[in-house]
């Protein structure tokens, strides 16, 4: 296993570079705004700007059509960082045929669970419904409403790659007995594989104890925290 410490995305983390380093491209700090995310949410997440001469050293790879990203970082459970980020890139990339590709992370990096801070001692430990959300900042806006979130990175980012138990960060969230909010893009109505990936999710959640619940958010409905504030 490669020593984390090796890996220059985890050293900036830990770096005074990171630590002096902020949010304040216009571009990026209104993506974040219509995400609906809150000043205080991205400064408590450590959300920033990435230097763009480090865009490419971050990510091990050329990136030559990104002008600028931010970096979301995923916090350990147990304290600290997990070796692992996401960068929101600017412009999206879209040479690839049939999509746009917005986020890029470490080749080979594989999936990791995405905690909300705001939330992290309620996930960890009571018994409250869990919300367990299909994409980061959304996760972080369903976190400032209080409520004990997750996120995952696209709708098979439950589970390892070859596996179909949970991934094994879940292993340091209280599930046997808890109910699980599911809630994935809208797009789980019409795409078949997406269904099959909640279905999945459902059962490793139901081998856990827990009771999986799907929350389906109307396509009309402005964001999931609206929908969920309006609902409560």
């Amino acid at each position: 296993m490669k020593n984390p410490m090796t890996n220059p995305h985890y050293e900036f983390l830990l770096s005074p570079l990171y630590d002096a380093h902020r949010l304040d491209h216009r571009v990026h700090v209104e993506d974040l705004c219509k995400s609906g995310l809150t000043d205080a949410t991205v400064r408590l997440q450590r959300i920033s700007d990435v230097p763009p001469h480090m865009i490419n050293l971050l990510l091990g790879f050329s990136t030559p059509r990104v002008t600028s990203a931010y970096l979301i970082p995923f916090p350990d459970p147990r304290g600290g960082w997990i070796d692992h980020v996401r960068m929101k890139i600017f412009p999206p990339d879209t040479s690839k045929k049939g999509g746009t590709t917005k986020y890029l992370q470490p080749k080979n990096s594989g999936q990791r669970i995405f905690f909300p801070l705001a939330t992290l001692d309620a996930v960890l430990h009571s018994t409250e419904p869990l919300y367990l959300v299909e994409g980061e900042k959304k996760a972080l806006s369903v976190a400032q409403l209080g409520l004990p979130t997750i996120g995952i990175c696209g709708i098979e980012g439950w589970h390892a790659a070859g596996a179909r138990d949970l991934h094994r960060d879940l292993d340091h969230v209280a599930l046997r007995g808890r109910v699980v909010n599911v809630i994935p893009d809208s797009d789980v109505r019409t795409n078949a594989a997406v269904n099959r990936a909640v279905q999945g999710l459902a059962q490793a959640l139901g081998a856990r104890g827990a009771h999986a619940k799907l929350v389906l958010v109307p396509a009309t409905c402005k964001g999931i925290d609206d929908y969920l504030a309006a609902s409560a």
